[in-house]
């Protein structure tokens, strides 16, 4: 075996962890000379305050939501397209006796099956996470 071609691990993770430790203890003392986290509990000027573009006017309200319906309804569309020739191919390849095409063909559609689930599933995902976002809820 040639020993030049061994590689010797480099010393580099102590200086690392020096250098981290560093900034770590900068940071500390920086937030303790600053007066600490009672400095960090100032008024939020953002308080109260809730997204809403009604200021633009109801035209633009009905614009989004039906350019958001369209977009959703297409990516639906898409993925159930993608499910019907996954499952195609997936029975083409049985019909064949095929085992590796039957096997990717078979991947290809449990994958379109979650992402067609996935893309049916937006509405509940997002209006789950508005109401755990909501501060009166």
């Amino acid at each position: 075996m040639d020993t030049e071609s061994v590689t010797t691990p480099t010393t580099r993770t102590p200086h690392r962890a020096r250098r981290v430790l560093g900034v770590l203890a900068i940071t500390a003392a920086l937030t303790v000379l600053a007066g600490g986290v009672a400095a960090a509990q100032a008024v939020n000027p953002y308080d109260g305050v809730n997204p809403d573009i009604g200021l633009f006017g109801p035209a633009l309200n009905q614009t989004w939501k039906r350019l958001l319906a369209a977009i959703w309804g297409a990516s639906i569309a898409l993925a159930g397209l993608w499910v019907l020739t996954s499952f195609l191919a997936s029975r083409k390849a049985r019909k064949r006796n095929m085992s590796s095409d039957l096997s990717e063909a078979g991947e290809d559609l449990k994958l379109s099956l979650i992402i067609l689930g996935g893309v049916a599933a937006v509405s509940p995902i997002v209006g789950a996470v508005l109401l755990l976002v909501q501060p009166g809820a």
